[in-house]
C-alpha cells in the first residue's frame, strides 16, 4: 500500500525532509545545476507556513511503501495562472515499477486541483520539466529518458513545442538548456487548445515563486521564450511517444544488425540492392561486410512490426567523433509514404546521443534525384557549400547536397562553425571514404578555401 505524507515547517518533517534529500533527491537529480538545496526546500516550508505564498502553494509530498521511502514529489500551485508546476518527480529505484509514480503524479494533481477550487477556480493545467531525450548532455540521466518520455506520455502529459530554458537557480548555478517543458491540460480552454499567453504566465509564475527571481524580464532565458511564445497565438503539443520514434499508431521495429553473420544481414541487403542499383555511389557487399564489423557503424533493418518475417527498409549511419553521417536510408512496402521517418530520426537521434552524448550533429548527403523534403521536415538544414562526395568506385566524385541536423527540436537555424564543419569533414572523408589525405582532398580543399572563420552559411 502506498501511504503520502506532505512535509510542513514541523521540526519532524524538517528531519525527514532532510532525510529524504540525503538518502534519495541528491541521487536522482545528479547535476547539480537542476538540484534545490536542502536549506532552500526548508526555508520553503517555513515561508508557507507564515503566508509568504499568499493565494499560491508550495507542497512536498513523500510516498511510502510500508516504512520505505518509495519517492517524493515538489509541486508549486499558480494562482495567477490557475496552474500546478511539478518541479521534481523521484521514485527509488527499488520500487520502480510498481506504481508509486503514477500514485504520486495521481495524488499532486488531486492537491493542485485543491488548491485552485479553494481560490474558486478551476485548475487549467499542471506542467513539469523533463530531460529532453533528444538533446545533448554532459551529465548522465538516473533513467533511460526514452523511457521517462513514455511514462510522462501514459501519465497524460505532452510537450509543449517551444524552446524551454531553466534560468539559473542561484548566483552559484548555470541556466539548464537540455530541457523540455511538458504539460497536462485539465481544464476546457486547455484542453482545446493551449493557449501561448497562458504558458507565458506559467512561466513567468514560476520564475518568480519557485526559483525567487523576482523580475522574471531581467532573465535572458524568460525573454528568450516569452519573445518565441509571444510570436504565436498556441503552443504545439508534442506527443511524446511520437517525439521518441515509439508512436503506437505508426509502429517502427528497428533492428540492429550484429553482424554479418545476423540473419538480418543478409535480408537488409537485399532491400539495399532494390533501393540503389549499382553506380558511383554504391558500394557492395563486402563494403557493408567489412563496415558493420567496425565500431561506431550502425546498420538497421526496419520493419513495421516485430513479426514481419522480411524488413521494408534500411538504414545505415556512421557515428564519428562529434557528428555522424547518415549513410544509406530507404523505406519501402508498408513503410514507404507511412510518414515514419520522424520516428526514424528520433531513434537514429537517441543512438548517436548513446554513442557519442556531447555530438554537435548529423550529416545526410542528398544525390542527384534525392527529394530533400523529408529532411527538411525533420529540421535539416542544407550547408552553402560545394561539397562533392568521393566516389566509392570509379569516376569523378559526385556533387551532393549537405544538409545538417543538431540533435532534438529545432528552432533557430542551427550554428555550425566552419571549424567545426572542417573537423568533421576531415573525420568523414577519411573514417568513411578511406581517404589517406582527407586535408588534401579536393572536396575539403573547395570547401576550406570557401569559408571564413566564423559560422558556415546556409542555403
Amino acid at each position: 500500500m502506498i501511504t503520502f505524507r506532505e512535509l510542513t515547517a514541523h521540526r519532524d518533517d524538517l528531519a525527514a525532509l532532510a532525510e529524504f534529500h540525503r538518502t534519495l533527491y541528491v541521487g536522482l537529480f545528479p547535476d547539480p545545476d537542476e538540484r534545490e538545496s536542502l536549506a532552500n526546500m526548508a526555508g520553503y516550508l517555513r515561508l508557507k507556513e507564515h503566508g509568504w505564498y499568499g493565494a499560491n502553494n508550495y507542497h512536498i509530498v513523500l510516498a511510502f511503501v510500508g516504512d520505505l521511502l518509495a519517492g517524493a514529489v515538489i509541486a508549486d500551485y499558480l494562482a495567477d495562472p490557475a496552474a500546478g508546476v511539478i518541479e521534481y518527480l523521484l521514485v527509488s529505484p527499488d520500487v520502480r515499477g510498481r506504481g508509486v509514480g503514477r500514485a504520486l503524479v495521481d495524488h499532486i494533481e488531486a492537491v493542485l486541483a485543491a488548491d485552485a477550487s479553494a481560490g474558486g477556480r478551476e485548475l487549467a493545467g499542471v506542467v513539469a520539466e523533463m530531460n529532453d531525450p533528444r538533446a545533448v548532455s554532459a551529465m548522465a540521466d538516473n533513467l533511460d529518458p526514452v523511457a521517462r518520455a513514455l511514462i510522462w506520455h501514459r501519465y497524460g502529459y505532452v510537450g509543449l513545442d517551444f524552446p524551454y530554458r531553466q534560468p539559473a537557480l542561484s548566483p552559484g548555478q548555470a541556466p539548464v538548456t537540455g530541457l523540455i517543458l511538458i504539460g497536462k491540460p485539465l481544464s476546457a480552454a486547455w484542453r482545446e487548445r493551449v493557449p501561448a499567453a497562458a504558458i507565458i504566465l506559467v512561466v513567468r509564475e514560476y520564475l518568480r515563486w519557485a526559483m525567487r527571481i523576482e523580475r522574471p524580464v531581467d532573465s535572458a532565458e524568460y525573454r528568450c521564450m516569452a519573445a518565441h511564445l509571444s510570436a504565436r497565438d498556441d503552443v504545439g503539443r508534442l506527443p511524446l511517444d511520437r517525439y521518441v520514434g515509439h508512436d503506437a499508431a505508426r509502429p517502427l521495429d528497428v533492428h540492429a544488425v550484429g553482424g554479418a553473420d545476423d540473419p538480418d544481414f543478409a535480408r537488409t541487403l537485399d532491400v539495399y540492392r532494390i533501393a540503389f542499383p549499382p553506380g558511383p555511389t554504391a558500394v557492395g557487399e563486402d563494403e557493408f561486410r567489412s563496415a558493420v564489423a567496425q565500431p561506431g557503424y550502425h546498420l538497421w533493418a526496419l520493419r513495421a512490426e516485430p513479426a514481419d518475417p522480411e524488413p521494408s527498409g534500411m538504414a545505415s549511419f556512421h557515428a564519428l567523433t562529434a557528428a555522424a553521417l547518415l549513410g544509406y536510408v530507404t523505406l519501402t512496402g508498408p513503410l514507404r509514404g507511412s510518414g515514419r521517418f520522424p520516428a526514424l530520426v528520433a531513434r537514429l537521434e537517441q543512438r548517436l546521443l548513446a554513442d557519442r552524448p556531447e555530438v554537435r550533429g548529423w550529416y545526410a548527403e542528398i544525390g542527384p534525384g534525392t527529394d530533400p523534403a523529408p529532411f527538411h521536415r525533420v529540421g535539416c538544414r542544407e550547408l552553402a557549400v560545394d561539397y562533392r562526395q568521393p566516389t566509392l568506385g570509379a569516376g569523378e566524385d559526385v556533387p551532393c547536397r549537405l544538409f545538417f541536423k543538431p540533435p532534438g527540436r529545432i528552432y533557430d537555424p542551427p550554428q555550425l562553425t566552419a571549424s567545426d564543419l572542417l573537423t568533421d569533414l576531415a573525420e568523414l572523408l577519411s573514417a568513411v571514404y578511406g581517404v589517406a589525405e582527407p586535408r588534401e582532398h579536393p572536396t575539403y580543399r573547395r570547401i576550406a578555401g570557401s569559408l571564413g572563420t566564423g559560422v558556415v552559411p546556409l542555403r
